[in-house]
């Protein structure tokens, strides 16, 4: 029988704790002693009255060290967890069984190795192979480092591991070496952070590292990334407090300057020499990469070609035998003649009882293209836009658009709703898209909407040409086309 069981069960306290057992424990910690690594106490914590993450968080500061608590529970006046950390226990025992929080000091109770690993766990393992097995089953082919929402595991979640803190990962030192040796793209998305975790950081910095996501967190700044910024090609910070109040064409600005070698941001490729197309990744969201690509595509083309001088390119868009129907909610005189005779108001009971009589359902591509093309020119504004996939496989895509168009003539903005219904065929390697329905509603838009709508340019989608460029815009296309033209700057410029 190992010494360790003779302290099986043994209740620690100021008076029990003597000498003896100090300098066992100290040995143990020296020695890495195998026996103690599977062995657990209990720590009994009196009349904690705040969460388990400002406890573990307290004693963590108080006594020095970092330690991953298990099975935590609280009955009547007493908060017990778990712990296989020797370095805590002789912590508490050295600094009298109490510590100071909030102008109270606690009263700490050990029963020092009540439990064994196979009690705790169901098999023989550490809590340090157990965060090995999770961390190396998160690496991925593609070298990705895949840490997102990574405290809720659901392994740590089944051995009841509390593990609240992503940055105790930096406490697992060989294991950080060796994963920031291999890895490219770190993902630490969506685990409460309120700065950069620069602790972790630090182990992928040497490495290969050229992306990191940051997404879905609490950060305000991204200035912690100073140290890597040269290397990063690819980087997600949306959902993050940075992001907020900005307008995307100074959101994609502010993050460039900071990241010289910035390629993709937020999942979406940013064009080489500092042309920016129309950032779409805000207002497209969808899980596969075949349905970002087809639908960005279409939104891109169909608009440019609407939005032209005349419509009738839309035609190669619809089915030979496409259904549309045209709705409005335009309060009486505000609703535009063109759009009043191909229309139906939903607002005006009157009218909707002659429309029905004789409906606005087009039946044709030749008379959808006819009605488009006669509703007034238009120009819209793609940041705007709301995209909405409700259905993509072999058979069908079914698409709704929300956003805002001005109307050229008028100078007025209409907040439109377009329901896209794409029938699809496939030609040997090649699938076609054509819309075989489409409801497409309108109504003038609010006053924050119109308030945020156009406020920056946005650039042409089909030609090398920008829309009220400013100078330093221009200095970029400028320097573009006398990389390809060989001209000198006076003939570029002219």
């Amino acid at each position: 029988m190992s010494q360790f069981e003779n302290y099986r069960k043994f209740l620690m306290s100021r008076v029990s704790a003597t000498q003896n057992i100090v300098e066992y424990i100290e040995n143990c910690v020296i020695t890495e002693n195998e026996i103690a690594k599977h062995s657990f106490h209990k720590i009994m914590v009196h009349n904690w009255t705040e969460n388990e993450e400002k406890l573990f968080e307290v004693l963590s500061d108080y006594f020095g060290t970092t330690f991953i608590p298990v099975d935590f529970s609280t009955q009547n006046v007493i908060t017990t967890f778990y712990t296989s950390s020797l370095t805590l226990i002789l912590k508490i025992i050295k600094l009298d069984f109490m510590f100071p929080y909030c102008r109270n000091m606690y009263n700490l109770d050990i029963l020092f190795n009540d439990q064994i690993s196979t009690n705790i766990f169901e098999e023989k393992i550490t809590i340090d192979d157990i965060v090995n097995r999770v961390v190396s089953s998160r690496f991925n082919e593609n070298f990705e480092l895949n840490l997102s929402n990574f405290c809720n595991d659901p392994v740590f979640l089944q051995k009841k591991i509390y593990f609240y803190n992503i940055s105790l990962l930096s406490h697992f030192k060989i294991l950080m070496i060796r994963m920031g040796r291999d890895t490219r793209i770190l993902n630490l998305s969506n685990n409460n952070l309120s700065q950069v975790p620069l602790n972790i950081l630090n182990f992928f910095i040497k490495g290969d590292l050229i992306g990191v996501n940051l997404s879905d967190n609490n950060i305000p700044s991204v200035n912690e990334l100073q140290r890597i910024s040269s290397k990063i090609e690819k980087l997600w910070v949306e959902g993050n407090p940075l992001c907020e109040n900005l307008y995307p064409m100074s959101y994609i600005k502010q993050i460039v300057q900071k990241f010289p070698r910035l390629i993709e941001l937020d999942g979406i490729k940013l064009n080489e020499h500092g042309i920016m197309l129309p950032f779409n990744k805000y207002f497209l969201v969808v899980p596969d990469k075949k349905t970002k690509i087809v639908v960005g595509n279409f939104v891109s083309l169909y608009f440019s070609h609407y939005d032209s001088k005349s419509r009738k390119k839309i035609d190669m868009f619809y089915d030979v035998c496409a259904q549309m129907t045209i709705s409005t909610s335009f309060p009486d005189g505000e609703e535009s003649v063109a759009c009043g005779m191909h229309s139906r108001n939903i607002l005006n009971p009157v009218k909707r009882e002659l429309i029905l009589n004789h409906k606005r359902h087009y039946r044709s591509r030749a008379a959808i293209v006819s009605v488009l093309s006669q509703l007034p020119k238009s120009e819209h504004d793609l940041s705007t836009f709301n995209i909405d996939v409700m259905k993509h496989d072999d058979n069908c895509l079914v698409l709704i658009i929300d956003g805002v168009f001005k109307e050229i003539t008028d100078n007025r903005f209409i907040q439109f709703r377009r329901t896209f219904i794409f029938s699809t065929h496939h030609k040997r390697t090649m699938t076609y898209y054509y819309i075989v329905h489409e409801m497409f509603s309108m109504s003038l838009a609010a006053p924050d909407l119109v308030k945020n709508c156009f406020k920056y340019p946005i650039r042409n989608l089909n030609q090398l040409k920008l829309i009220d460029p400013e100078q330093e815009d221009k200095d970029i296309i400028c320097m573009v086309f006398m990389y390809y033209s060989r001209l000198t700057k006076s003939e570029a410029e002219a």
